[in-house]
């Protein structure tokens, strides 16, 4: 008997009702990574290309499995009870990993906010001039659901070139064209309120697969999707992505790489600009 294809709808209501806000959804700043390096050290996977590792350096005790290839390397990442940390340059990549190990039924994994350029941004220690450990093989893990393994292990290795991200800048150029991409805001409403991007429509992650009604009917529109720094966003357009819309992407660094570009917020008073004019008039 054929097994039946994923649910993702549900996989992904449920995955992200689980993730805990109190922890970042998910993630491990970098500080308290740093930490716990020193302390029990969980198992570091670099998703990153092997010329981004070289370029940039890596954190030490590393192991380097470019995202395409992680899924098809299971053998050499830890127990599924194991802490895993995962890793990139800015955490979109990771976010896409970490969710795709949840669903497959790893229990303790998290990703690094903000990935490298955070890390590194702390000032915390990189190793140059060396590669990292080669990944060693060992046991296969039980996956519960072949259909499942497929599927995400299809999306991953087929990522494109950006790997379904771009910058706040080609968002901002984008609206500045004349064309209306969906713009979806996965952030919490107290955060929605401290400023979003002009028509942004705001639908929690914990709420966005049990509220597919707020999204585009037509699977092909073209959709924007952000957060605060990429995170959220990134396991949002996964799961939407698996679930057939064909035309989305992440907004990398979220809405902490558009305030960092001084791109305009709506939803916000300027007030410089507005005493400004009041003393002005």
């Amino acid at each position: 008997t054929a097994e039946p294809a994923p649910d993702f709808k549900a996989l992904f209501a449920k995955l992200v009702t689980e993730l805990p806000q109190d922890k970042g959804y998910g993630t491990v700043a970098p500080a308290a990574l740093n930490t716990e390096l020193a302390e029990k050290a969980p198992f570091l996977l670099d998703v990153r290309e092997a010329a981004e590792l070289e370029k940039d350096g890596f954190i030490k005790g590393t192991v380097n499995i470019p995202v395409r290839n992680v899924l098809k390397n299971l053998d050499k990442l830890p127990a599924q009870d194991q802490a895993i940390v995962v890793l990139c340059a800015s955490g979109h990549r990771g976010a896409i990993i970490s969710a795709s190990l949840k669903l497959l039924g790893y229990t303790n994994v998290r990703n690094l906010a903000g990935g490298l350029s955070a890390w590194t941004k702390a000032n915390l220690p990189v190793v140059k001039g060396e590669k990292p450990a080669e990944p060693k093989a060992g046991t296969a893990p039980k996956i519960a659901s072949n259909a499942l393994f497929k599927a995400l292990d299809t999306f991953v290795s087929g990522l494109p070139e950006g790997f379904l991200a771009t910058s706040a800048t080609g968002v901002n150029e984008l609206l500045a064209s004349g064309k209306k991409p969906f713009i979806l805001d996965v952030r919490r409403e107290d955060e929605y309120k401290t400023g979003y991007v002009a028509g942004a429509v705001n639908v929690p992650l914990e709420k966005v697969f049990a509220s597919m009604d707020k999204l585009p009917a037509a699977k092909d529109t073209q959709m924007v999707v952000y957060c605060v720094s990429g995170h959220r966003a990134a396991i949002a357009m996964t799961g939407l992505r698996l679930l057939g819309y064909t035309n989305i992407v992440n907004m990398g660094g979220g809405m902490n790489a558009w305030k960092a570009a001084s791109l305009p917020l709506a939803g916000v008073v300027d007030w410089n600009k507005t005493w400004g004019d009041f003393i002005g008039g």
